[in-house]
C-alpha cells in the first residue's frame, strides 16, 4: 500500500445531504421502485456524506478529460461522465440547460426540449452515483432533477452470474437467429420485472416460446384469420360486441401499467386477453358453426369478434414485439402501423373489409 497525498479539487457534496433527504422524502417516486428509494434514504441517514474529489492532478493521470479552470488536473471519471447527461441535450440546443450554464452560441439556435429526462433508467450498481452524487450537481447548476430514476436489475443465467470468464452466458445473436428477434423481446420482458434480478435458463425460453407464443398468440390469429378466409373469403362480417370488454380491459390496464413502468405486468395483462380470445374459440366452435347454414349469423358474430381482437392486440403488443405487431396488420390487410395506442379500441375493423393472407407468426419447434 502506498499512501499518497497530492492536491485536489472538491465537490461541496456534503452540505446538501439533508436537502437531498428532504427531496427524496417529498417526491415518493423520484426513485423507483420504493425499497431502491429505501435503500437511498437509508445510506443518506446513516452515513456522513463526505465532499467529492472530483480531480487527479494531471501528472498521475494523464488520460483524463481536463478540467476546464485549472490545466494541471483531469476530471474524476464519475463527475465527467454524469455531466454528459446535459451536455448533450445543451449540444442540441436545449434552452433550459444552455441558460443554467450560461452558453450563449450563435451557432446553435432553437433546439429541442430535451431536459429534465423524464425518466431516467440505471443499474442497481451505479444507484449512489445517480441517486445522490448527480442530483446534488445538478442542484449546484440550478438545473431541474430528472423526474424519475428507475433502477433495474440483472440478469443472471441458471442462477448464477452471467461471466464471459465462465463460459455462463446467454448469446443474444445466436437466439435471435434461431427463435427470432421479437421471441428474444418477449422472453426478456416477460421472465424480468423492472427492480429485481431476472433468470435466464434456455428450458424456460423454450418453453414460453411453445406455450405463450406459437400455441398462443400465433394459434389464435393463425387460427381466426385462416377460419375468416375459409368461411367468409376473407371479408370482415359485421360488427359484434362480444369480446368489446375484454379488450377494453386489457387496454386500459395496459396504458396504466406502462404509465407505472411495470412491462412485465403489461405484458401479462395483453396475454389474459389472448387466453380469454383462445378460450373464446374453445367455447364458440366457430369451425361447427360453419357447418350449419342456420348459424350463419352467429358464425359472423364470432369472427369478427377474433379478428377484431387480434387487430386490438397488434396496438398492445407493439411496443414489446414491434415485428409481430406489423405482421399481424399485414395479414389483416392493414397498410399503416400499430403505433398509436388510441386504435386500442373496439370496432375499427369495419365490415366489408378483405384481409391479407394467414400466415403463421411462430411456427411450432420440436423442443
Amino acid at each position: 500500500m502506498v499512501e499518497l497525498k497530492e492536491d485536489n479539487y472538491y465537490f461541496k457534496l456534503g452540505a446538501q445531504q439533508q436537502w437531498l433527504i428532504d427531496y427524496i422524502e417529498a417526491n415518493p417516486d423520484f426513485i423507483a421502485p420504493s425499497y431502491r428509494r429505501n435503500e437511498v434514504l437509508g445510506f443518506l441517514k446513516n452515513n456522513k456524506l463526505e465532499d467529492l474529489c472530483i480531480s487527479r492532478p494531471l501528472a498521475r493521470l494523464n488520460w483524463g478529460i481536463p478540467l476546464p479552470f485549472d490545466k494541471d488536473f483531469v476530471t474524476y471519471v464519475w463527475f465527467d461522465a454524469l455531466v454528459n447527461y446535459i451536455s448533450i441535450p445543451a449540444a442540441h440546443g436545449d434552452k433550459t440547460v444552455r441558460d443554467a450554464v450560461s452558453l450563449r452560441d450563435s451557432a446553435v439556435t432553437g433546439g429541442a426540449s430535451l431536459w429534465p429526462a423524464d425518466i431516467h433508467v440505471i443499474g442497481k450498481d451505479i444507484l449512489k452515483f445517480h441517486a445522490v452524487y448527480w442530483p446534488i450537481m445538478l442542484k449546484a447548476m440550478s438545473l431541474p432533477l430528472p423526474k424519475q430514476i428507475l433502477v433495474h436489475g440483472w440478469w443472471q443465467k441458471d442462477g448464477a452470474k452471467i461471466s464471459k470468464s465462465t463460459g455462463n452466458i446467454v448469446e443474444p445473436i445466436a437466439v435471435i437467429d434461431e427463435w427470432g428477434l421479437d421471441a428474444f423481446r418477449f422472453y426478456v420482458l416477460r421472465e424480468l420485472d423492472i427492480g429485481p434480478d431476472g433468470n435466464w435458463t434456455d428450458a424456460g425460453f423454450r418453453s414460453r416460446y411453445q406455450a405463450e407464443l406459437a400455441n398462443g398468440l400465433g394459434n389464435l390469429v393463425n387460427r381466426s384469420l385462416s377460419m375468416l378466409k375459409r368461411y367468409r373469403n376473407g371479408i370482415v362480417p359485421a360488427q359484434s360486441d362480444e369480446l368489446a370488454a375484454d379488450a377494453a380491459k386489457a387496454a386500459d390496464e395496459t396504458r396504466a401499467l406502462l404509465k407505472q413502468n411495470q412491462l412485465q405486468a403489461a405484458l401479462q395483462s395483453i396475454w389474459g386477453l389472448v387466453t380469454r380470445a383462445n378460450q373464446y374459440v374453445d367455447q364458440t366452435a366457430p369451425f361447427k358453426l360453419a357447418k350449419d347454414p342456420a348459424q350463419s349469423q352467429r358464425l359472423d358474430e364470432v369472427l369478427y369478434n377474433l379478428t377484431e381482437t387480434c387487430r386490438v392486440l397488434a396496438v398492445l403488443l407493439q411496443p414489446f414485439l414491434p415485428g409481430t405487431a406489423l405482421k399481424i396488420y399485414a395479414q389483416l390487410g392493414l397498410n399503416e402501423s400499430p403505433v398509436k395506442f388510441s386504435e386500442a379500441v373496439w370496432g375499427k375493423l369495419k365490415s366489408g373489409h378483405k384481409i391479407g393472407e394467414p400466415a403463421p407468426l411462430f411456427p411450432r419447434k420440436d423442443v
